[in-house]
């Protein structure tokens, strides 16, 4: 299997990715269904005991024995390969609908919502399999795209406009996610179907979405947006940082403005005028 996020060789047992540390969310998958099937095993075996010591005879010990011995066999079995089983019958079900989730994310493309596209991919068990293949790359890319926009604009999910300066781990987070962006595919695990010169074209309009977003939302201007592809991942936290530092504090002095004007507009309206106010209206 591959790693969702990189796209780099993963196994089951790793819990992360050797190659960019993202969790493995199928890890955690086949260890639920391990203790599920785990329970099912312990309950099977205590009504078999109960019904043992009812029956009471030497025959009916010797059935629950060979009873207990199958179902530790079939537990053995099921333990061992029940999330490759359950992997299967989910990849098969997304080949039958192939031509269905392919048409999805061609009309994804055509409307450029990128920011989509990787959250249908993984849904919809896509993922790892060879009908699939020729959008892996995009899907990659568009997550960072998706990562990127979750950081700057999704307000309610994130925590990071809520602070009074921007949070260390969420601009190394933006500085991760650009790089990204600009690593050629064509260095990458992926198959030659998946980097073809459309696929290429799409990635490079996810990347222009991508600027926007940084100029939009993080401070960033064209020429500075342009660029990024040159350099460090050093540099970029550093600009990423004084860029997001220059927009919270617009933010602060913004807050502060609207602070004065509320302040003044209260002072304004003073005991002498509200009572002149008053009588006014009584003498009416």
């Amino acid at each position: 299997m591959k790693c969702p996020k990189c796209g780099a060789p993963l196994r089951m047992e790793e819990k992360f990715c050797t190659y960019c540390g993202a969790p493995n969310t199928l890890a955690a998958k086949h260890q639920a269904d391990m203790d599920h099937y785990e329970r099912e095993f312990a309950e099977t075996q205590q009504e078999v005991l109960k019904k043992s010591r009812k029956a009471g005879s030497l025959a009916a010990m010797l059935v629950v024995l060979v009873i207990m011995i199958v179902l530790n066999i079939i537990a053995g079995f099921i333990s061992a390969n029940a999330w490759q089983i359950k992997y299967d019958r989910r990849k098969q079900e997304a080949a039958k609908h192939a031509e269905e989730h392919i048409a999805v994310i061609n009309r994804m493309i055509e409307e450029k919502d990128y920011i989509s596209i990787r959250d249908y991919y993984y849904d919809n068990d896509m993922a790892d399999g060879e009908t699939f293949e020729a959008y892996s790359a995009i899907v990659h890319y568009a997550g960072n795209l998706e990562d990127l926009y979750g950081t700057l604009c999704n307000f309610d999910a994130y925590s990071f406009w809520q602070s009074d300066s921007p949070n260390s781990s969420r601009i190394t987070y933006l500085a991760d996610d650009i790089i990204e962006l600009y690593e050629d595919p064509k260095n990458n695990y992926y198959r030659d179907e998946a980097v073809t010169d459309d696929k290429m074209a799409i990635i490079e309009d996810i990347r222009h979405q991508a600027e926007g977003l940084l100029v939009a939302y993080a401070g960033f201007d064209k020429e500075e947006v342009g660029e990024l592809k040159n350099m460090s991942k050093a540099r970029i936290e550093e600009k990423v940082r004084e860029s997001l530092e220059a927009v919270f504090e617009e933010k602060r002095e913004a807050e502060e403005a609207e602070k004065a004007a509320q302040a003044e507009e209260t002072e304004s309206f003073s005991v002498e005028a509200f009572i002149e106010q008053v009588q006014g209206g009584a003498g009416v």
